[in-house]
């Protein structure tokens, strides 16, 4: 998306707010789809998310300036705003308490595989065909997901269940208690990092004269390792060790792979950086969902997937924004946008070592 930006003749901090416009967006409609997917139930909400996702982002390819671009991203935030929450939410259902951190993990490594196969097959279409093929391509995945779905869930119950699965925690009365407000801590210092490597990243590597299929193949090295420590059984560490232990490691392994980027002079320094990166974001995520499904009963489930994912927004906005206005002030300097995002990620720690230790905190 930054480079396409730019090639539309968008500035350094218009494309991060381009890149951000999305995460703006499904932040509000987060907080909106939670309320939605408690009150209606998670099929019909995550098919209508599915088919805007889907007109959205066949528009990219028809956009003629940076402002229509604009608008395009904040649809498509919209549109998807109601995509996460509801898919973690049925997850949160249906798994019994002392499984929900493997099951958050397998879940998590399902997001990172295409994670991990999209940006360079992006990388390689766009190099071949230009950056509409890559928007067609998304646009058909996105239509045949929804008739999958679709055609998946005819039996799933119009709302969960307030008895929730075995082993479920009692539902509490708002979804930001010490367990949502960890895990929201933790997401916001990880996710203001994301968005400083989906927007600033390939400019870097631009920068340095590398094809837009190895910017792909970073963002690549970043999901195998995330996959790789999400699907195996140290994805559910926290089923054993409880959530806060792999919540502060996982937070140390991401701003190590960001101050890594911030100096790194090669594509195989960049590429270390991004598996320190996945490493922690493995071990955060896992935790961090289990701790969102624990902090509300099923009832008030999508409510508290909405505000994660909403919290996840604001750090991916921030970031990207951040980053773009980081790039412009230090023209001469690549590695500001980076150093700052590590020190929020650092920052994060002591505050959730803080929470770790109020009472009853596992």
């Amino acid at each position: 998306m930054a480079p396409h930006a730019r090639n539309l003749g968008a500035s350094a901090a218009l494309v991060g707010i381009v890149v951000a416009a999305y995460s703006i967006t499904n932040l509000f409609g987060n907080l909106g789809a939670g309320f939605v997917l408690d009150r209606w139930g998670r099929r019909g909400p995550i098919i209508l998310g599915l088919a805007t996702t889907a007109l959205a982002v066949l528009s990219y390819a028809f956009v003629q300036s940076p402002e229509q671009l604009l608008v395009a991203r904040a649809i498509h935030g919209l549109g998807a705003a109601a995509l996460t929450p509801g898919a973690f939410s049925i997850i949160g259902d249906w798994v019994a308490s002392d499984q929900r951190g493997r099951a958050m993990g397998l879940a998590g490594a399902m997001i990172a595989i295409p994670a991990m196969i999209g940006p360079p097959a992006a990388g390689v279409l766009r190099d071949a065909w230009g950056a509409d093929s890559v928007f067609f391509l998304d646009a058909v995945v996105l239509a045949v997901t929804l008739l999958a779905f679709a055609a998946v869930t005819r039996q799933l119950p119009s709302k969960a269940s307030r008895s929730g699965a075995p082993g479920d925690a009692r539902e509490v009365a708002l979804p930001m208690g010490r367990l949502m407000l960890s895990a929201n801590a933790t997401l916001f210092a990880v996710t203001v990092g994301v968005g400083v490597l989906v927007a600033h990243l390939p400019l870097v590597l631009e920068s340095q004269g590398e094809s837009a299929a190895r910017s792909g193949y970073s963002f690549a090295v970043f999901a195998l390792v995330a996959i790789l420590v999400m699907a195996s059984p140290v994805g559910g560490a926290s089923d054993r060790f409880g959530r806060f232990v792999p919540l502060l490691v996982g937070l140390v392994g991401v701003a190590g792979g960001l101050a890594v980027l911030g100096v790194a002079e090669s594509y195989g320094a960049i590429a270390a950086g991004m598996a320190v990166f996945g490493l922690g974001y493995g071990l955060v995520f896992p935790a961090a969902t289990a701790l969102v499904t624990e902090a509300a009963g099923p009832g008030r489930r999508g409510r508290a997937f909405g505000i994660f994912y909403a919290v996840y927004s604001l750090g991916v906005a921030i970031g990207s924004a951040g980053s773009g206005r980081l790039s412009g002030l230090y023209e001469d300097s690549l590695g500001p946008p980076f150093f700052v995002a590590a020190a929020v990620v650092l920052v994060a720690v002591p505050i959730v070592g803080v929470i770790r230790r109020l009472p009853g905190a596992r």
